[in-house]
């Protein structure tokens, strides 16, 4: 069993998250787009295992370097976000006038891939749109979408290799997702599978696009 703790931050604000192994110990830290002395206190102890990143936008992983400094942990992401990482314009912290602090990849991630997490296990889902590899990493009880799946509401398709046909797609498979899971988002509140399907108009397929 995994339990969550979300620590959010940056100037998005981004949710970082520590999924700890009960049985274990072991945890992974999803996504942290900051580095600051609350994460910094939160990860004292702490056996982190991984560095799991949902994407590779600026706000999701300019704490990775720090983290992966502190914690010796490697970097997990999909192999679509590999160009992301040293791209100022893919991952958009040109914009932001920003430098990402360069960081070693431990292991590029495939769909269908699984990460252990002491006795627990987390599968790589690919769901693009967002970006071409944003991904999900869906667990027995949890599943963190990063920015395809945020609270009535989904990610933005506008930005380099965004697609709405993708992520609307990507959704679909979320939704086809059984049982009533955690959703832990990118931003914003947490909120559960079934509670998005019954109200997210973009999981049931009524939505517009969106420019914001």
């Amino acid at each position: 069993m995994l339990t969550v703790e979300t620590i959010p931050g940056g100037m998005m604000p981004t949710n970082c998250f520590l999924a700890k192994d009960e049985a274990t110990g072991f945890c992974v830290v999803v996504d942290p787009g900051y580095w600051d002395s609350r994460l910094e206190t939160a990860l004292e102890g702490k056996k982190v295992k991984a560095i799991l990143l949902t994407h590779a936008h600026f706000d999701h992983i300019l704490g990775t370097a720090a983290v992966q400094k502190k914690t010796g942990a490697p970097v997990y992401l999909t192999e679509e976000e590999k160009g992301f990482l040293t791209d100022p314009q893919l991952n958009l912290s040109a914009m932001m006038g920003l430098s990402v602090q360069p960081f070693t990849v431990g292991r590029f991630l495939k769909d269908g891939d699984t990460v252990m997490v002491g006795e627990s296990v987390l599968q790589v889902l690919l769901t693009p749109g967002h970006t071409a590899g944003s991904c999900c990493y869906l667990g027995d009880e949890a599943v963190f979408t990063g920015d395809t799946l945020m609270a009535g509401s989904m990610g933005r398709t506008d930005f380099p290799t965004g697609s709405w046909q993708q992520i609307s797609a990507s959704l679909q498979r979320l939704r086809e997702i059984p049982g009533n899971r955690k959703v832990y988002c990118g931003h914003g509140p947490s909120t559960t599978l079934e509670r998005e399907r019954q109200t997210n108009p973009y999981m049931k397929g009524t939505g517009y696009d969106f420019m914001d």
